[in-house]
């Protein structure tokens, strides 16, 4: 987080922001709550990260077409600029971690961290399901 932290200071993005960017770099013009799912974050805590980007200039909310109770979020120009840095950053930090790993071993914790994040969003479901009920 420090690393992260400290490479887009100069930006004012903090490793908060950092995954909801990640995820509109992949697909932008999704919904809130869409983007809420792709970072199982709660969509109070994600309303309000895209708040702060947008007040930062990062991205802007419209109304969905068919149904305006959506909000989508799109990137602003200010953000595609910087995704080239935020890419090789990451990239970096990447190669910071895994570095004295074979291509094997990288591949396995790539399975291991994987199937991690599942078992979390898994167990993350079932609890919020027994919460409804």
């Amino acid at each position: 987080m420090i690393y992260k932290s400290r490479s887009f200071i100069a930006y004012g993005i903090g490793a908060g922001q950092l995954g909801f960017l990640s995820v509109l770099y992949q697909k932008d013009g999704i919904s809130q709550d869409e983007l809420a799912q792709k970072l199982n974050m709660d969509k109070t805590t994600t309303a309000r990260a895209v708040q702060k980007l947008e007040e930062m200039g990062f991205v802007k909310r419209r109304p969905g077409e068919q149904d305006r109770r959506i909000n989508l979020v799109f990137l602003s120009q200010k953000a595609l600029d910087i995704q080239p840095h935020i890419k090789s950053t990451m990239q970096a930090w990447t190669e910071i971690l895994v570095q004295g790993f074979t291509e094997d071993e990288r591949d396995l914790l790539l399975k291991m961290l994987k199937k991690i994040s599942g078992n979390a969003v898994d167990h993350i479901r079932k609890l919020e399901k027994d919460d409804t009920q």
